[in-house]
């Protein structure tokens, strides 16, 4: 590269880098970055973690009824301007409404866009994390973890599940959502936020977990909260079946 002297100020000083050499070697170091995360992912969620309907969730087959078209518009944005979202979103509604569908798709249109994403059952969460435990596992607890908070965008799909226990809390879901604190995280839930808040608050044998609200604190805190008003599909998929 030719150096250039300016006698003004004695001394040699270099030409910056062509913007387009620059903007080139930025995107190969992010998909070489992008690359390690995404191997890292796969070695520590090898099993199949999506089912087999939301693996063929798309924008495209998504069947807009009354009361999905908000969320639906928000999730399609959602994905559109993914690069400059500052939060994630958090979907909730009556069980069999579309918000996994659409959460679904978010994530598969940003894997097709070379973003290093995970969907996640929370269920299968705690599942995958348990394996940990077993003596001939090769992935620890901290493996699990680490992937979950490095990846582009994680989706925590029907979040408020079940009921959870004193591990699932403190060893799972908060080092996850409290380690995403500045990234985008999506979640989808049948429960409004105030009983999310109490699902948070209470685990399997009664004891307390979280009665100061720091999860749906950071949760609120990070997503922009919309509900999904439409009712059941399944439920007027199965009143059609009888009625033909």
């Amino acid at each position: 590269m030719r150096r250039v002297f300016f006698p003004l100020f004695q001394k040699y000083v270099m030409p910056s880098a062509c913007k387009c050499v620059a903007s080139r070697m930025e995107k190969d170091q992010l998909d070489l970055e992008r690359s390690v995360r995404r191997d890292r992912l796969e070695r520590h969620y090898k099993r199949s973690i999506i089912s087999e309907s939301l693996k063929r969730a798309s924008f495209e087959n998504f069947i807009i009824r009354r009361g999905t078209e908000n969320v639906f518009n928000e999730a399609k944005r959602f994905a559109d301007t993914f690069r400059i979202q500052e939060f994630g979103l958090m979907l909730y509604g009556k069980p069999g409404n579309g918000k996994s569908h659409l959460m679904a798709s978010i994530h598969h249109e940003l894997v097709k866009h070379g973003y290093v994403c995970l969907f996640l059952d929370v269920s299968q969460l705690f599942n995958t994390a348990k394996d940990t435990f077993k003596f001939s596992s090769k992935v620890s607890l901290t493996d699990i973890i680490t992937a979950a908070v490095d990846c582009d965008l994680l989706t925590l799909d029907e979040i408020g599940s079940g009921v959870l226990s004193e591990t699932e809390f403190n060893d799972i879901l908060f080092p996850i959502i409290n380690g995403r604190m500045g990234k985008k995280t999506n979640y989808s839930s049948n429960l409004d936020l105030n009983r999310l808040s109490k699902w948070f608050e209470k685990g399997r044998n009664g004891g307390a977990l979280d009665t100061d609200g720091r999860l749906i604190d950071r949760i609120i805190g990070s997503c922009r909260v919309f509900e999904n008003l439409a009712t059941s599909k399944r439920h007027e998929d199965a009143l059609k079946r009888m009625h033909d």
